[in-house]
């Protein structure tokens, strides 16, 4: 019964704080990112500000909602527990371990178009998306760090992050950009496969 009832207040969570993402981009498309403020947000989002304030730390995290801040523990778990193997054996099982986690949680083509569309024009909203990416590589480092038993400040698992990073990220913002989408652009999984199977044949002898 108390599953039951964590996975339902994990829902209702999700749930609000994909509606606050929702209220905070279309005012940033409507009104434009400047003149948006927390208490427009939450009006649209049907909460309080304390609520808000619950979910998000402010208006440029609530417009980007990604990437997250850690990768979920199990999946550490089960990518460290792996041992030790070549760079390029850990590269893969990074690689195919972010694709996991996207898998799980993908995100609104349209919803991802507008967020990077925001941040070219917005210079505070391109810091802030730098930023969680840079949080996100340190907390990737870790998992490295912690499967290889090393420090995650070390040159391996801070290169290694480094590049599965940056095959997500380019995997994404190729999705993002696709012209001409078909029903298969509905996940960026396949965009990211393609950009980390891209990477390992460049760095295979």
């Amino acid at each position: 019964m108390a599953s039951t009832s964590e996975g339902l207040r994990d829902r209702r969570r999700r749930q609000t704080e994909r509606e606050i993402h929702g209220a905070a981009l279309r005012l940033a498309q409507e009104h434009g990112f400047d003149k948006v403020t927390v208490d427009m947000i939450s009006a649209e989002a049907g909460v309080s500000p304390r609520t808000f304030f619950n979910y998000f730390p402010n208006k440029e995290a609530a417009v980007l909602s990604a990437p997250p801040a850690q990768l979920p523990a199990a999946l550490v778990a089960e990518f460290a527990d792996r041992g030790e193997a070549h760079p390029r054996d850990v590269l893969a099982d990074l690689t195919r371990l972010l694709v996991r986690d996207l898998s799980d949680s993908p995100p609104r083509r349209a919803e991802t178009q507008a967020v990077f569309a925001l941040t070219r024009s917005h210079p505070a909203l391109l810091a802030a998306l730098l930023a969680r990416f840079d949080g996100f590589q340190r907390s990737v480092a870790d998992a490295v760090a912690r499967r290889l038993g090393q420090r995650a400040a070390d040159e391996v698992p801070t290169l290694l992050a480094a590049l599965a990073l940056t095959a997500m990220r380019t995997g994404l913002e190729r999705w993002a950009g696709a012209e001409s989408p078909g029903a298969e652009d509905d996940s960026p999984v396949p965009y990211v496969e393609r950009s980390a199977e891209l990477l390992r044949t460049l760095l295979t002898p």
